[in-house]
C-alpha cells in the first residue's frame, strides 16, 4: 500500500503542478482555446506513465517487474475492442428511458456537454446535417474501431501504465475490489484539475469531481478485470483507447437531461458500466470459475 500512496501522491502532484504553469501560461485561459485544451487532456494522459517510470528508475526497477507488460494477443483483446459498443449502446437506452430525455440525432448535446468552441461546433453541425444517420454512425463505429486500437490506445497506455500496470502491481497483496476502490479513487482526483475546468460535467463541474471518481471506479472494475483475466495491460489500453473514441456517440443520439444523468458519465452510464460489472462477475464465478472478482487477493497474470 505504500508504494500505491507515494504513486498515488507522486502522480498527482506532477500533473496538478504541470497544469497549473500550462493555465497561468495561458493566462487561465485554457479551456478558452479547444484546440490547445485537447492537445493538452492527450498529454495529460502520458502522466500517469512518465511519474511510474520515473519512480521504477529511482528504485532501479526493470520496467518490465511488474509482469504486465506482456505483448501476448489473446481474446480478450477482443472483448476489449468490443464491449465500448455494447457499453455506449446500452447507454443510450437508458438514457432514453429517464425523464424529460428521448432520442434524438442532433450535435446540440455534444456542443453542451463538450464545451466545443464555435468552429469546432460549426463543423460538426454540418457534418451531422450533410451525412444520413447511418452514415454517420457507421462512420463513428469504424473509426473508433481504428482509432481504439491505434493512436488512442497509445495515449491511454499512458494512463493504464500507471493504474493498472504500476499501481496493480504495487497493490498485489490486495483483493480485487480493494485495488478497484483505490485505483478508481485516485484516478478520479487525479481528473480533479480538468473536471473543475467543465470536462465532462460542465454544469456540475464541482459535483462533477465525486461523480468523476465513481465513473473511474466503475469503469476501473471493468479494466482490472480485462488486466488480470488476460496477465497484460494492453486489453485496458485497447478498452479505455476505444471507449474514449466512441462514447461520444451516445450524445449524439439523445436530447435533454444534464451532464450528471445521461451520457457514460452520467448516471445512465454507471447502470450501464454496474450492468457489466455484474455480468463479468457472473461469468467469473459461475462460467470460468477462477474467482477474479472474489473478495481474496487477485493473482496478477
Amino acid at each position: 500500500m505504500k508504494k500505491a500512496s507515494i504513486f498515488a501522491a507522486s502522480v498527482c502532484l506532477f500533473s496538478w503542478a504541470v497544469f497549473g504553469i500550462v493555465q497561468l501560461l495561458c493566462g487561465g485561459e485554457i479551456k478558452s482555446n479547444q484546440l490547445l485544451f485537447t492537445a493538452f487532456e492527450s498529454l495529460y494522459m502520458l502522466f500517469p506513465m512518465l511519474v511510474a517510470g520515473a519512480l521504477q528508475l529511482l528504485k532501479k526497477e526493470p520496467f518490465k517487474s511488474t509482469g504486465l507488460l506482456k505483448f501476448k494477443i489473446s481474446w480478450t483483446w477482443l472483448v476489449a475492442l468490443i464491449l465500448p459498443f455494447i457499453a455506449v449502446g446500452v447507454c443510450i437506452l437508458l438514457s432514453a428511458l429517464l425523464p424529460g430525455v428521448r432520442l434524438h440525432y442532433g450535435a446540440e448535446q455534444v456542443i453542451e456537454q463538450f464545451g466545443l468552441d464555435e468552429a469546432t461546433a460549426a463543423t460538426l453541425k454540418a457534418q451531422m446535417s450533410s451525412l444520413p444517420p447511418v452514415l454517420l454512425i457507421g462512420s463513428q463505429v469504424i473509426s473508433g474501431l481504428i482509432a481504439g486500437c491505434t493512436i488512442n490506445a497509445l495515449f491511454a497506455f499512458g494512463e493504464e501504465y500507471g493504474w493498472r500496470n504500476y499501481m496493480v502491481s504495487a497493490l498485489k497483496d490486495a483483493g480485487f475490489w480493494k485495488k478497484t476502490l483505490f485505483i478508481g479513487l485516485v484516478w478520479g482526483i487525479w481528473h480533479m484539475p480538468l473536471i473543475l475546468l467543465g470536462h465532462n460535467y460542465p454544469q456540475h463541474p464541482v459535483i462533477g469531481v465525486g461523480m468523476m471518481c465513481i465513473f473511474c471506479i466503475l469503469l476501473g472494475a471493468v479494466e482490472l478485470y480485462l488486466v488480470l483475466k488476460s496477465g497484460s495491460v494492453f486489453p485496458a489500453a485497447i478498452f479505455h483507447g476505444t471507449f474514449n473514441a466512441i462514447c461520444g456517440l451516445v450524445l449524439m443520439l439523445i436530447e435533454g437531461g444534464n451532464d450528471l444523468t445521461i451520457g457514460m458519465t452520467g448516471l445512465a452510464g454507471f447502470v450501464t458500466l454496474a450492468m457489466i460489472i455484474a455480468a463479468l462477475w457472473v461469468y467469473d464465478r459461475y462460467v470460468s470459475g477462477e474467482g477474479i472478482m472474489s473478495c481474496g487477493s487477485a493473482e496478477i497474470g
